[in-house]
């Protein structure tokens, strides 16, 4: 009997320390990531037809649908427009999928709503799937197009399109490859191994992210490096560069003559990247103009004979109220769809690719979520309401030191907190994703590390006993024996280091 208590106080430390790991990791987002794509031997991935899946960070929190179709859409089957509609089709990658916004701020619904309540006979059909490049939208084209039937195609372009269109491969995953001549190389795509079982956890998502995932490419021009995905930025591109954007343009040339054998009218909208956008100044000599990608789409459209879709100045005319693109993530969030949409609108209409308003019908611009105009940060209100509760709860607990005092102190700890989490914030608002994780997650360990340095001889103490709780099988006080070591610990931190203190102190 003896055995089996101590074999449980064993399990239940275990799943204790486990369930930290778990929980601590989850929060800074490694929380396992629902897929909704499912391996196609023509394309590489498509999306699971009837899958749904929740994605949600501190930014956005968006249901993913998709219909009978494989698309974020509401089709049983790929099948021609009703008898007097017109078909628009828009293909590109997250983007065009809405990846990071619900179906009601997305540009493609948003653009259908508003033409449909003008009268006019349009329906637009979303082939948009994330992570795909110009060659897998060319592909799914020739491979649907004629099930779809379009009048109009708009292909949504952006630039890491371009550095992806010369790889077999994404992120290791096969994709379909398109020679500098737009024609298709014939191979065999092979799908990708199964998703171990260990990814179910945000530890084993931890350590696939860090030690087992693909890295991201580098290209080296001179003496810079820079992320292959925006190598296309490079003034003066290798030699790999200049070939992914000949093909960029063969591509962009094979989608024009199949919509033509289509009998569709076809259009090219590169979508500007928020560097771009926010118009950064590029001296002359400059190794990097973020302008650069998008300029190769449009030539690449004039020389394929496509119309022109250029939303950058209704991006740029959103007010800092209401920025058009995530802080964190590079999408464009509800209010840049709703530019996107206008832009889009006013775009085809000049073009003469949409038919035309119902006689009486006044022009109706599409229109997306009420924003309020310009008010405090949230993590004022937060500074500001936590201080109030605190320094009254101070003042109470404390009266002979004063009210000013009292709310004094509880303002300073506060602002060390608060002064230390945003600079720690907009550090990781400038790195890339992973190197984000992977930045929090040392900074987390750094802090463990202090503190288990900081307690010195009492760690051997903490270890003795846990030792001696497991040997005598008290399986039933170990979860309180850790949170009560884990306070005790924390407040000898407290006491012998003003460093940290302040963190301790607003914990409790």
């Amino acid at each position: 009997m003896k055995a089996l208590n101590i074999l449980l106080a064993v399990l239940v430390s275990a799943g204790i320390a486990l369930g930290v790991a778990e929980a601590g990791l989850r929060a800074l987002g490694f929380a396992p990531a629902e897929v909704n794509t499912e391996f196609d031997p023509e394309l590489g991935w498509r999306k699971t037809p009837g899958k749904t899946i929740e994605r949600s960070t501190g930014e956005y929190a968006v249901t993913l649908t998709n219909d009978g179709a494989g698309l974020r859409d509401d089709y049983d089957t790929l099948a021609p427009a009703p008898e007097g509609a017109q078909r628009a089709l828009f293909l590109g990658d997250s983007f065009v999928v809405g990846y990071t916004v619900n179906r009601e701020d997305l540009f493609v619904d948003q653009l259908e709503r508003a033409l449909q309540a003008e009268g006019r006979p349009v329906e637009i059909m979303n082939a948009g799937t994330q992570g795909y490049s110009t060659d897998q939208s060319l592909r799914w084209l020739e491979l649907n197009g004629e099930a779809a039937a379009p009048d109009l195609v708009v292909y949504f372009a952006y630039e890491n399109d371009i550095w992806w269109n010369q790889s077999p491969t994404y992120m290791g995953q096969d994709k379909p490859l398109y020679g500098s001549d737009g024609v298709l190389v014939e191979r065999t795509l092979a799908a990708p191994a199964a998703r171990h079982w260990s990814r179910a956890s945000a530890i084993g998502e931890a350590y696939y992210r860090l030690l087992g995932a693909p890295s991201m490419p580098l290209v080296t021009a001179g003496e810079i490096s820079i992320s292959a995905e925006l190598s296309s930025r490079l003034t003066a591109p290798p030699a790999a560069v200049l070939e992914a954007e000949a093909r960029t343009r063969a591509l962009i040339a094979a989608m024009s003559a199949r919509c033509t054998a289509l009998g569709a009218r076809f259009a090219v909208c590169p979508i500007p990247s928020r560097t771009q956008i926010a118009a950064v100044e590029v001296g002359e000599g400059a190794p990097l103009d973020p302008a650069r990608p998008h300029g190769i789409f449009i030539e690449a459209a004039k020389s394929a004979g496509a119309a022109i879709i250029d939303p950058r100045g209704a991006l740029e005319a959103v007010t800092s109220d209401a920025p058009p693109y995530y802080r964190r993530d590079f999408h464009l969030n509800a209010a840049g769809n709703v530019a996107l949409a206008g832009s889009l609108h006013e775009a085809l209409d000049g073009a003469g690719l949409l038919p035309p308003r119902a006689e009486g019908t006044p022009r109706i611009l599409p229109t997306g979520p009420a924003y309020p105009g310009a008010r405090p940060p949230a993590w004022l209100l937060w500074y500001l309401g936590l201080t109030a509760a605190l320094g009254l709860l101070y003042t109470r607990t404390y009266p002979d030191e004063g009210g000013f005092v009292g709310f004094g102190r509880v303002s300073a700890l506060l602002a060390v907190v608060f002064g230390t989490a945003l600079g720690v914030t907009s550090l990781v608002e400038v790195l890339p994703p992973q190197a984000s994780q992977v930045t929090v997650l040392g900074l987390v360990i750094t802090i463990l590390t202090f503190v288990l340095y900081k307690l010195g001889d009492r760690v051997g103490t903490i270890a003795e006993l846990l030792r001696s709780f497991t040997l005598r099988g008290h399986w039933y006080l170990m979860p309180l024996l850790s949170v009560l070591l884990t306070v005790g610990s924390l407040l000898v931190v407290a006491a012998s280091s003003p460093l940290v203190a302040p963190f301790i102190y607003t914990l409790f």
